[in-house]
């Protein structure tokens, strides 16, 4: 296998990367749970893959006469690839944080913690749940 084919399938196993990471932020806002297990296990198996084929590449241009130059716009598509799919990888986690942080806001209404708010002068405090007040389930 040449040089050219295997950046070919770096390049297309970082796009298979953008769409698993498109599925991963779905699974995440419609909190489907088994399908984010499913997509985060492909996308664990994609990404030892990329670093195979990636320390691969590296051995192809660690040889002598090996000229970068005459790849350079297969490589151009790889590190834009690369780049989308650290983009996304960051907007999946700001979405799980935010799921997260929703799911614990609504875990705290219904257990009675009490909530917090501002006064007048802008100091923080502590406000008595009315939702949860008098339950004893």
């Amino acid at each position: 296998m040449n040089l050219e084919q295997i950046l070919s399938q770096q390049l297309d196993e970082l796009n298979e990367m953008a769409q698993l990471l498109t599925q991963e932020l779905d699974a995440i806002v419609s909190r489907d749970h088994e399908s984010l297990i499913s997509v985060v296990e492909k996308k664990v198996e994609s990404l030892r893959s990329i670093q195979q084929r990636d320390q691969h590449i590296a051995k192809f241009f660690e040889q002598e006469g090996t000229d970068v130059a005459a790849y350079q716009e297969i490589i151009s598509k790889i590190n834009q690839s690369l780049a989308e799919c650290k983009k996304q990888n960051d907007v999946n986690q700001v979405a799980a944080n935010q799921s997260q942080l929703a799911s614990q806001k609504l875990k705290d209404i219904l257990f009675g913690k009490n909530q917090s708010g501002y006064d007048k002068t802008g100091k923080s405090i502590s406000l008595p749940n009315p939702i949860a007040r008098g339950l004893k389930a």
